[in-house]
């Protein structure tokens, strides 16, 4: 009766134990989540950005720099500013220190991944410093 009693109890202990291994290698597997493409976009490479100011605009002139509503950076005569984001859409805005407007000129890019942009700050008719694509 004794040796049947260790076998029932070895039994059920192997049982339990084959129960917590299963519910282990389940939770491991249910728990890794398959790769977003959010995941996957963070693992791509930055796109960069470089943009130059034109001479013209004036010596005292600065032209403000912002990246998706952020301040990037202001651009001092002959100086250019270089940076990397990550791919997807932004916001560049510009605006020089003497602009006859107080709003920010605009616009929309979609950056890919691992491609270099680059624009030229220059000033247009209506006295707004705007990005022209391309360099100088």
């Amino acid at each position: 009766m004794k040796t049947r009693n260790y076998s029932t109890r070895s039994a059920i202990l192997m049982v339990i134990l084959a129960l917590f291994f299963c519910a282990f290698v389940t939770g491991e597997a249910l728990g890794a989540e398959p790769r977003s493409s959010h995941a996957a976009a963070a693992s791509q490479a930055p796109a960069r950005l470089i943009i130059r100011r034109m001479p013209n605009l004036g010596v005292n002139v600065i032209v403000k720099l912002w990246i998706d509503g952020q301040s990037a950076g202001s651009i001092g005569y002959a100086h250019t500013y270089e940076g990397s984001l990550p791919p997807g859409r932004h916001v560049l805005a510009v605006l020089a220190t003497r602009s006859r407007s107080p709003i920010p000129w605009e616009m929309s890019l979609n950056e890919q991944s691992g491609q270099t942009y680059i624009f030229t700050a220059g000033g247009s008719g209506s006295g707004n410093v705007v990005l022209y694509s391309g360099g100088l």
